[in-house]
């Protein structure tokens, strides 16, 4: 707590001074303090109000590196059930005094403070101590005896392609947030304008957003499939709609997408997600890391082509997994990421999580499952193919090897037999070897 604390608290002085050099107002560094425990509480989930604003948007890059922070620690010291125990209350109490000490009222009663902040260190420590505990080496020396080795590959196949598909989508989202910043540069430099900032509070609150990065990667990623995201009722942007009225002065708000108007360009958008699927499901079904489904070879006997179609079972397994853990992983990041800016007008900012869900999960399933279906009909002609040819084969052989004119095969030259010639013996034949030597 004190590592993450400190970091931040020097980063919101130096946004504090800043402002302060550049405005020519007394020393803001003094509210320095009571913001960095509002957004420790913050990062935790736990929104504040004050008299001129209401913000409960979580800033997810500084809970991504609290997690990574606490996760980093429990792992390098493999803590035990007790130091979890002792720093979960350690870590609770911590952040319950800084209710007492926010200038801001909180949007949460002590109760629910206890819990999100509990809920927040146990995720850390699973993530950091679990991996590397005796109990978790036990649980796969159990897995390893018990389980057998197509079922655990299927496991971990499926968990990693739900993995990859989100991290791609992932990715998509941030080129084009990139895309955004580049299109809507000038609208943001027309903010700072308006607002009178100087080129230190610009860069200090360019730096300051990152903190909210990752939620406009997901609203990005909503927007991209199809189900868009609001500014409270302000305003609204789709692929299609790009309104909005009366937005407040932030510089973030420049960014924003206006609709696009190619159709062609949004329906390659749209099938972006069953694209992705579609690939990345070949690869995992088609590589030698993967099943390496192969088509049986004309040779094989029934019980090898019927252990072969039983393990079509495996992949429809872990597709099964892959899907659920895309809509699951969706949900929580699209519900992670909305939040409040008021209590009237703004007091939903973020996306639909129901519609954007189904967005993101419904081609991905859809890919997955199809693409399926389609290695078992082309697995199913190429063996096939492969029985036909098979049959050809031995009527080429055959009719290749008719015989000639004088009795004898193809290809085969007869060797006229000499009346007259005699055979020799063995022994006889050493001796004229003999002779000539």
């Amino acid at each position: 707590m004190a590592l993450y604390a400190l970091a931040l608290w020097l980063l919101i002085s130096l946004l504090f001074l800043v402002i302060s050099m550049e405005e020519g107002t007394d020393n803001l560094t003094d509210y320095a303090f009571p913001l960095t425990q509002s957004m420790i509480l913050l990062s935790q989930g736990i929104g504040f109000q004050s008299k001129t604003i209401t913000l409960s948007v979580i800033p997810l890059t500084l809970t991504v590196l609290m997690l990574w922070l606490l996760a980093s620690l429990a792992r390098r010291h493999k803590l035990s059930l007790a130091a979890y125990l002792g720093g979960l209350m350690t870590w609770v109490s911590i952040n319950m005094a800084f209710t007492y000490h926010v200038s801001v009222g909180l949007l949460d009663n002590i109760g629910i403070v206890a819990v999100k902040t509990g809920m927040v260190f146990t995720l850390a420590f699973l993530l950091g101590a679990f991996p590397v505990s005796q109990r978790y080496q036990r649980m796969k020396t159990f897995a390893d005896q018990h389980v057998s080795r197509e079922l655990k590959r299927a496991l971990s196949l499926g968990v990693a392609l739900g993995m990859t598909l989100l991290a791609i989508y992932m990715l998509v989202a941030c080129i084009d947030v990139v895309v955004w910043i580049i299109y809507g540069w000038d609208a943001v430099s027309r903010i700072f304008e308006l607002d009178a900032m100087g080129v230190g509070s610009r860069i200090m609150t360019s730096v300051c957003s990152l903190a909210w990065l990752p939620n406009l990667c997901i609203w990005s990623l909503s927007w991209i499939f199809g189900s868009g995201f609001r500014i409270g009722e302000l305003a609204h942007f789709t692929m299609w709609i790009g309104q909005s009225t009366d937005l407040p002065g932030l510089p973030l708000f420049g960014i924003f997408p206006q609709a696009i108007g190619n159709d062609g360009l949004r329906t390659f958008l749209l099938s972006l997600p069953l694209i992705i699927s579609i690939v990345c499901a070949l690869a995992f079904m088609l590589s030698p890391t993967g099943f390496a489904i192969r088509a049986p070879h004309a040779g094989d006997n029934r019980d090898t082509v019927v252990r072969h179609v039983i393990t079509f079972a495996y992949p429809l397994g872990a597709f099964c997994i892959s899907g659920a853990l895309v809509a699951l992983g969706s949900s929580c990041m699209f519900a992670l990421s909305n939040g409040a800016l008021g209590a009237h007008r703004l007091a939903h900012v973020g996306v639909d999580v129901v519609a954007s869900a189904s967005a993101v999960g419904h081609p991905t399933i859809v890919g997955l499952f199809a693409t399926w279906a389609a290695v078992i009909v082309a697995d199913a002609a190429w063996y096939g193919l492969r029985l036909c040819w098979s049959r050809l084969r031995p009527a080429k052989n055959r009719s290749s090897t008719e015989h000639t004119a004088d009795g004898q095969p193809r290809g085969v030259t007869s060797t006229p037999v000499n009346a007259n010639m005699t055979t020799t013996t063995k022994e006889e034949q050493d001796g004229i070897n003999e002779q000539a030597d």
